[in-house]
């Protein structure tokens, strides 16, 4: 019989720089379900592979913010940088009665920018900095393109929406991350069905599902989804004993309830944004009970900047609290 779950959500936490190549590993072995292996040492032989590879969207969840004085040299670096490259936010602030640039984006956007436009700053902040030499690249032929460029942190500061971010682990289904990876701009780390093969110990030879929220347990359409779930366990776990069967073919017979773990990283601008339509009624239940649980995770972090979306909603979370 298939293991039922119930959608669950936390906060990955980052703010050292020190810190970006742990917190990395651990969004990117989400995919393969390999955090088993994470050692103290593994985490660079692990963004290694991933960089070799160019499967850098995992690189995505760890964000970087800069400042610089507003002056033509910087605008036309800017700009160069945004005609090249997505994911960089940028805006404009005082710092010291001092006009200055704000900008901030993920490690893939900075590598971006020193491989599309030949800026190399970010890159030579990556080889000074303890623990991001890896991120580095060739500095060999490339200009310097910014002048009084500053870091100030990793993923959150007081520059507003546009540059703070926050990453979050879900436990969720399919048909959950179908509707959430439409949303721009997010990164997204998935367990990955294709190289998952839920036959094997490792995942307990069994299928894992989400228990539906839109279906109470004891009633009848809740039986015949039960009892179609034990079936294409059955059938799955018979397809994966025939000979030379891989997991890419074994998902072919995967529901929307299989369970998944999702991480998700945006800033708080977009986290906004995505409650603003996911925890509306009009939302799929089960998406909805994820980002309402997610919201509440977020004003519990930052009570300041999420409060008034949490009071709209806190009676439907308390509700779905409830039916959890």
């Amino acid at each position: 019989m298939v293991k039922c779950e119930k959608a669950s959500a936390d906060i990955y936490a980052l703010s050292r720089a020190s810190d970006i190549t742990r917190h990395v590993e651990k969004c990117g072995r989400t995919c393969y379900k390999s955090e088993a292996n994470i050692t103290p040492e593994s985490a660079d032989k692990f963004i290694t592979g991933i960089l070799k590879s160019g499967h850098e969207s995992v690189i995505e969840h760890a964000n970087l913010i800069f400042i610089c004085p507003q002056s033509t040299r910087n605008e036309r670096a800017l700009f160069d940088c945004l005609r090249h490259v997505r994911g960089l936010s940028v805006s404009d602030d005082v710092q010291a009665d001092k006009e200055i640039f704000v900008m901030s984006g993920n490690m893939r956007t900075f590598r971006d920018i020193y491989k599309q436009t030949g800026i190399k700053d970010f890159d030579c902040f990556f080889q000074k900095t303890a623990g991001l030499a890896i991120f580095a690249q060739d500095l060999r032929d490339r200009r310097i393109g910014f002048e009084g460029l500053q870091f100030v942190s990793v993923q959150n500061s007081a520059y507003g929406d546009l540059h703070n971010y926050a990453t979050v682990h879900l436990v969720c289904d399919i048909g959950f991350y179908k509707d959430v990876t439409r949303h721009r701009p997010c990164s997204f780390s998935i367990e990955s069905t294709r190289y998952c093969n839920y036959s094997k110990d490792k995942f307990g030879s069994e299928l894992v599902m989400l228990k539906p929220i839109n279906l109470k347990e004891g009633m009848p359409e809740y039986a015949v989804w039960l009892d179609c779930m034990n079936q294409i366990e059955q059938h799955y776990m018979a397809m994966a004993s025939l000979p030379d069967i891989k997991a890419d073919q074994l998902r072919m017979m995967l529901p929307h309830s299989t369970k998944a773990d999702v991480v998700m990283t945006c800033n708080f601008a977009e986290w906004k944004h995505i409650f603003s339509l996911r925890c509306a009624k009009q939302a799929h239940p089960s998406v909805r009970q994820g980002m309402l649980n997610v919201l509440s995770l977020l004003y519990q972090a930052y009570p300041q900047v999420f409060a008034n979306l949490y009071q709209q909603y806190e009676s439907d979370i308390l509700l779905f609290r409830n039916q959890a």
